[in-house]
């Protein structure tokens, strides 16, 4: 069964504390969240692992569209001023393909601020 209760959080490690120690540590966990790779976080990155000056990837990031689900595959389609930039420079080329082979792969992963699983047996 899944049960959705909020806990403000002010007092929430109290209550993950609460059922903790009622259900045992090995029954009881906090879930993983990942967070993943948006379109102009990924031009960003790419552009500092790549040497490029930031000005000029902050420039190209913000030809990406700031909506949701944006993506660069969609933005290259339809952004006259991304395709250009892309066509300008072989290292913008570079740029926006490895940018756009990485985009929504997991950027790093975290404790979920309240998600929290609590089993019968021991969660390995």
């Amino acid at each position: 069964p899944d049960i959705d209760i909020d806990f403000c959080m002010l007092r929430r490690a109290e209550v993950i504390d609460y059922v903790t120690r009622k259900y045992g540590r090995d029954n009881v966990s906090q879930i993983i969240t990942f967070g993943t790779m948006a379109a102009r976080g990924a031009i960003r990155d790419v552009g500092r692992a790549l040497n490029i000056p930031y000005a000029d990837v902050d420039r190209i990031a913000k030809q990406v569209p700031q909506e949701p689900n944006a993506t660069l595959t969609k933005a290259l389609d339809t952004v006259k001023d991304l395709q250009q930039t892309a066509k300008s420079d072989p290292r913008y080329a570079q740029l926006i393909e490895v940018a756009r082979r990485l985009e929504g792969l997991a950027r790093h992963a975290s404790t979920h601020a309240a998600g929290v699983v609590i089993a019968p047996k021991p969660l390995i």
